[in-house]
């Protein structure tokens, strides 16, 4: 694996029945975007549960670490979340496809253009920007 890239942030663990996990994402997003322009972090999608009823979710940067001080100085102990740090070694980000939308279009995004339900991925980065605009990169693994 040729030109990886690293992965800083913090996960969480998130339920994802009935896409509840979009209201959890959101609230998670703002306890960053409080502090941190949302164009300066990426969402990373992984560890899914066999029954898909759970998975890791981690906020963070590759390759920025003046941002990642920034999340660093976030204070976690007054949210209602149980953070954990992360450090992972990403294949090269040529290797993943990519989707493009509206933040508000997620569902639809994963569903229809990602086919999410028939296609196996072992990571997802999420780049959100101020305007509601969102790009995937999904890793397939086949």
């Amino acid at each position: 694996m040729k030109n990886n890239v690293i992965y800083k942030g913090y996960k969480i663990r998130v339920r994802c029945l009935d896409w509840e996990q979009i209201n959890t994402l959101d609230k998670y997003w703002k306890t960053f975007t409080n502090f941190i322009e949302s164009e300066k972090i990426i969402g990373l999608g992984m560890n899914w549960t066999d029954d898909y009823l759970y998975f890791d979710y981690a906020i963070g940067v590759i390759n920025d670490d003046d941002t990642f001080n920034k999340i660093q100085n976030i204070d976690f102990s007054s949210t209602d979340f149980n953070v954990e740090y992360i450090e992972l070694n990403l294949s090269n980000l040529n290797e993943w496809e990519t989707f493009k939308g509206k933040d508000s279009e997620i569902k639809e995004i994963y569903e229809n253009q990602i086919d999410c339900y028939n296609r196996s991925y072992d990571y997802e980065l999420e780049y959100i920007d101020s305007k509601g605009n969102i790009e995937i990169k999904i890793h397939f693994l086949n």
